[in-house]
C-alpha cells in the first residue's frame, strides 16, 4: 500500500514500457517499432491507471502484470516471438524485482522529501492578521462630501405644507 498512488501509478506505467523494451532487447528480442510501440504504450497507460486507482497493489504486482501483458502483446504482434527463452524470462524477472525495489525506495525518498519541505515551508515568518477588519478612517466624507459638478443633488420639488 502506498501513500502516493498517483506517483506509483505513473512510475509503474513508465517503468513497464522501459522494462519491456530493455528486457526484450537485452535477451535478443529486438526493439519494438510501429504499431507494437503503440500497444506497449497502451499497456503502460493501463498499468499506470491501475496503480493510481488501486493503491493496495504493490509495485511488484504492477510491474509483473505489466511485463506479462507486454509479453502477450509482443507475442501476438511480432512474428517468431511465440516462445519465451530462459534468458528473456530471467531478464524480465530480474528487471521486475530490481525496479519494484527501486520504486519502493523512491516512494520512501519522496515521502521524506515531502516531509522536509513541509517542515521548512512551515517555519517561515508568521504574519499577524488584525482581529477586526474595520476601516481605519471615517467614510463619512465620501458619503456626505460635495458631489462632483456633473452630478446634481436636486431632487423632486417639495409640496408646500399648509397649516
Amino acid at each position: 500500500m502506498t501513500t502516493f498512488p498517483t506517483v506509483l501509478g505513473t512510475t509503474a506505467g513508465i517503468t513497464t514500457a522501459v522494462l519491456a523494451v530493455a528486457a526484450h532487447g537485452a535477451a535478443g528480442g529486438g526493439v519494438p517499432t510501429g504499431p507494437v510501440t503503440v500497444l506497449l504504450v497502451a499497456v503502460s497507460v493501463a498499468v499506470g491507471i491501475l496503480g493510481a486507482h488501486l493503491p493496495s497493489l504493490s509495485p511488484l504486482v504492477l510491474l509483473a502484470g505489466g511485463q506479462a501483458a507486454t509479453h502477450v502483446a509482443l507475442t501476438m504482434l511480432v512474428a517468431g516471438h511465440g516462445h519465451m527463452p530462459m534468458s528473456m524470462l530471467a531478464a524480465h524477472v530480474i528487471a521486475v524485482a530490481a525496479c519494484a525495489a527501486l520504486l519502493g525506495a523512491a516512494a520512501r525518498v519522496y515521502a521524506v522529501c515531502g516531509a522536509v519541505l513541509r517542515t521548512v515551508l512551515m517555519r517561515g515568518p508568521v504574519v499577524e492578521a488584525p482581529g477586526v477588519l474595520a476601516p481605519t478612517s471615517s467614510t463619512d466624507r465620501l458619503v456626505w462630501g460635495r458631489a462632483p459638478p456633473a452630478i446634481s443633488r436636486r431632487g423632486p420639488p417639495v409640496a408646500a405644507v399648509r397649516p
